[in-house]
């Protein structure tokens, strides 16, 4: 984040909204090219969020192409979740410009109800400096793009290097399901919890199936699943949540009570051994200190069917889209195209924020110790999924998929009934 990351504060949604991590831009005339020379009006940018280290990010782009233009552009900011509740109203309405948003699913769903602004003509500008899966990505089901990526996170399982040195302890031989075992019951013995966990957000419980389910039952039963192509009360999902219940006697019991950045504290303090989630919070490390960020370090996901080892990962792409109906949609557009431009992209890495970013013009051999292991975890993949509430329907995910798996939190021998109301709220759901 993001989720967004990205991601990354993140997902969640009432029945017809969207869910993600979402923020604005509007106002500004479009411009001939990149800072070009005839800007016509101000322009509104809204962030997703109200995180300090992202907000100085998109504050110094935001600064950088003032500069570059001298529009002005008015800053808008709002928490994660209440924004991404009311997304799809709010695109509906009258919106800013352009906002932060996801690759994938999540966008094309919006680019099919009209509400996105085509930026197919910014990818011939600046295309160039992104690979071709990014484009992919980037388009829309009728083929034209929607989207400009910013930065991508994976997520893993995360933990401190010199806490699990103090207790004797190597997660980097964690590679099968019993290796993970084995080392959360010497957490549990050392009076740690093993899995810091969170699921009050609604979202963040969703990466944690889509890891199981790709480690048991493959990345194309997941997708499908997903795509509504597969079902919910198939045994093979019920296998997930047999192999998840194995993990509740190492998690905090308070999972239903904390956002992802209450269990991120848990690892932060010291007080939790692994946090399985997207590397996005790296940043919330170096604001506490560069001691803690040096001291964070990510591994994949233990393998647990051998067919399908460790080739799947949840990593989201974050970036920006223009709105359709901003006042000044245009400007919008041109803002985003900055945005995606190496020049935006610098003026947000000479922050210092640490941020992977999906523009090819980054220059990797300055990357730090914590994220080159983010591109190892990541090399090791053969299949790249964005994350479950930005791979299916958004009326779905947030909505039905969120209060699903808080349930089954609270009464996980109920596994029956949860995937059976989950069936039959999707066949339920109008067409596209």
């Amino acid at each position: 984040m993001s989720e967004v990351t990205n991601g990354v504060s993140r997902r969640s949604v009432l029945k017809g909204a969207a869910i993600g991590t979402a923020g604005l831009v509007g106002g500004g005339a479009l411009l001939s090219s990149c800072g070009g020379d005839a800007a016509t009006g101000p322009l509104s940018f809204g962030a997703r969020t109200v995180d300090e280290s992202p907000t100085k990010q998109l504050k110094a782009l935001v600064a950088a192409y003032e500069a570059k233009t001298g529009n002005t552009v008015t800053y808008n900011a709002t928490e994660s979740n209440a924004f991404q509740n009311n997304l799809s109203q709010y695109l509906q309405g009258t919106p800013d410009d352009a906002f932060q948003w996801m690759a994938g699913y999540r966008m094309q769903f919006f680019a099919e109800q009209g509400l996105l602004v085509d930026l197919s003509d910014v990818w011939e500008e600046i295309g160039d400096q992104y690979a071709e899966s990014y484009k992919i990505a980037s388009t829309g089901l009728d083929g034209k793009q929607y989207f400009i990526p910013q930065s991508w996170y994976p997520w893993g399982l995360h933990y401190r290097k010199s806490m699990i040195a103090d207790i004797g302890l190597d997660p980097e031989d964690i590679y099968s399901w019993d290796d993970l075992m084995a080392v959360l019951e010497g957490m549990k013995g050392k009076g740690l919890i093993g899995l810091a966990s969170a699921d009050k957000g609604g979202w963040e419980a969703m990466g944690t199936f889509d890891i199981l389910n790709a480690r048991i039952n493959g990345y194309q039963f997941h997708v499908d699943l997903l795509g509504g192509r597969e079902k919910w009360t198939d045994d093979r999902v019920r296998e997930v949540f047999k192999y998840w219940e194995m993990l509740l006697p190492y998690m905090n019991t308070n999972v239903l009570d904390l956002e992802w950045d209450g269990a991120m504290q848990l690892l932060l303090q010291r007080k939790a051994g692994l946090f399985f989630n997207g590397s996005w919070f790296g940043a919330n490390f170096k604001e506490q200190s560069d001691a803690d960020y040096e001291d964070l370090w990510i591994i994949p996901f233990p393998e647990i069917n051998p067919e399908h080892a460790r080739d799947t990962i949840d990593a989201p792409i974050d970036g920006f889209c223009a709105a359709a109906n901003g006042a000044n949609p245009d400007g919008g557009k041109d803002f985003v195209k900055f945005a995606g431009d190496m020049e935006g992209v610098q003026a947000m890495l000479d922050t210092g924020v640490p941020m992977t970013s999906a523009n090819s013009g980054q220059d990797t051999s300055t990357y730090d110790a914590f994220q080159k292991q983010q591109l190892a975890v990541m090399a090791e993949a053969k299949y790249i999924t964005q994350f479950l509430d930005r791979d299916t329907r958004p009326d779905f995910a947030g909505p039905v998929v969120g209060p699903a798996l808080q349930s089954w939190f609270k009464n996980p021998k109920d596994v029956g009934s949860i995937l059976e109301s989950l069936q039959s709220q999707w066949d339920a759901l109008p067409p596209l």
